[in-house]
């Protein structure tokens, strides 16, 4: 059976992928501090990767929500040097990799740099239906809002974990080393449509309310720290002044062979309760 490493074994993406990578017919094993049976190392240092990855024909980093200056850029380095040997490996980047100056696209840019002496296939997804069901999100959508910080014009291809998952099982094969694919949705939507798709599916009247830029940052600044909330409103800025960065990726799902989950089936699959 082949064998893949997965980097944060106990994140939400990680989780939807290593089950893929199992529903395929892999072994997985990878890092985790939470994850049992996971092995503990340490990303930045290095320390404990060389025994992590060791036999895998493939590595996969997840860039995390790890906004310290420097940390992800630590951690690829050290991934570089651990994973050597390793046939593939596949760089979930977690967002569109774009030219901008903005402290967050070039930190992706330095990660997917640090990383282009291994055999590498990296992915550039959009943003994740998952996130509606958080536990900022999912209340408010189920009182009758939906909140988001794009503009209500703004149309992105939304995809779910599942449909990342199987991308990067794709990517773990596919003939695509040293490339960089841009994945999505099958279809792009905006806010409106979406809260009108949420309504027909509750039965209940749910409103698109686009954040405030500076709310949005601020918010996440309190819950997670600074500057995470500063770099991921870059990211968002970045998406007002151009809409078309995340409306697309259905071509390169279908260029890895994997047709991606649409949002309505998405909502339909899930229970869109708040367990007490």
């Amino acid at each position: 059976m082949p064998h893949v490493s997965l980097t944060g074994l106990g994140g939400a993406q990680q989780t939807a992928i290593a089950a893929a990578f199992r529903d395929a017919g892999w072994t997985v094993s990878g890092t985790s501090r939470t994850a049992q049976g996971a092995h503990r190392a340490n990303l930045e240092t290095g320390e404990g990767l060389d025994a992590v990855f060791a036999g895998a024909d493939v590595v996969v980093f997840t860039i995390p929500q790890d906004y310290r200056p420097g940390s992800t850029l630590r951690m690829a380095n050290a991934i570089a040097t651990a994973a050597r040997n390793t046939p593939r490996v596949v760089l979930n980047a977690a967002s569109r990799i774009v030219p901008s100056d903005l402290g967050v696209f070039a930190n992706m840019r330095a990660v997917r740099d640090a990383l282009s002496s291994l055999p590498l296939v990296t992915l550039e997804p959009t943003v994740y239906m998952d996130n509606l069901l958080a536990p900022w999100s999912l209340p408010a959508i189920l009182s009758g809002t939906l909140a988001f910080p794009t503009p209500p014009e703004v149309a992105v291809s939304w995809m779910s974990h599942r449909t990342l998952a199987q991308a990067v099982v794709a990517a773990a094969t596919a003939p695509f080393l040293g490339q960089s694919i841009r994945i999505g949705g099958p279809a792009a939507i905006t806010g409106a449509q979406m809260a009108a798709r949420l309504s027909s599916h509750l039965g209940q009247p749910v409103a698109y309310a686009p954040i405030p830029l500076p709310d949005f940052a601020a918010g996440l600044n309190a819950g997670f720290g600074a500057p995470a909330g500063d770099r991921i409103a870059e990211l968002y800025a970045h998406l007002a002044a151009h809409p078309d960065m995340m409306a697309d990726g259905a071509e390169g799902l279908a260029k890895l062979g994997v047709v991606g989950e649409s949002f309505d089936s998405f909502v339909a699959r899930q229970k869109w309760t708040v367990d007490a």
